[in-house]
């Protein structure tokens, strides 16, 4: 069947990679710059987050990877304050891990699937952050973040 005209579909955008060049090791329970400034020249209001990461010693089993977000320049030049473990806002979303069939080293890919960004003008600049929430265990040096704007729109 055939998608009709004005039907609703997706709109993609490029899909950029925005770790921040450094990729430091994320202690358990501890919150890390994951990227650089990222731009959202779509002005989209949704985007897909791709991380790819490892473990350095043993897998968890419980826990998560939290993402959070600060947007900048939010009134003129000022920006609110980054996230910390004890001032979690701007929260995006949650990677899943796959608590089974993977060793510790081993990359993996975990992706939030839909998240909305908080806008406050056009091309609005953002800051990701990692949580890295009760895992036990230390996200190690080799991970990477990929971020894909899209919006909902009429089909033409």
């Amino acid at each position: 069947m055939a998608i009709g005209t004005n039907a609703t579909i997706t709109f993609w955008g490029t899909q950029d990679q925005i770790d921040d060049g450094t990729t430091a090791t994320v202690a358990n329970n501890a919150m890390s710059e994951a990227s650089s400034t990222w731009t959202n020249d779509d002005d989209a209001p949704f985007a897909q987050f791709v991380l790819e990461c490892q473990f350095d010693t043993t897998f968890p089993t419980v826990g998560s990877i939290d993402l959070y977000c600060r947007p900048l320049n939010v009134q003129s030049t000022n920006d609110p304050l980054a996230p910390t473990t004890s001032n979690l806002v701007f929260y995006v979303g949650s990677f899943p891990i796959p608590f089974a069939g993977i060793a510790a080293d081993n990359n993996f890919f975990t992706v939030i699937p839909k998240a909305e960004l908080p806008g406050f003008q056009t091309s609005q600049e953002y800051e990701f952050y990692f949580h890295n929430n009760a895992s036990g265990q230390t996200i190690g040096v080799d991970w990477n973040l990929w971020v894909t704007p899209f919006t909902y729109g009429p089909h033409p």
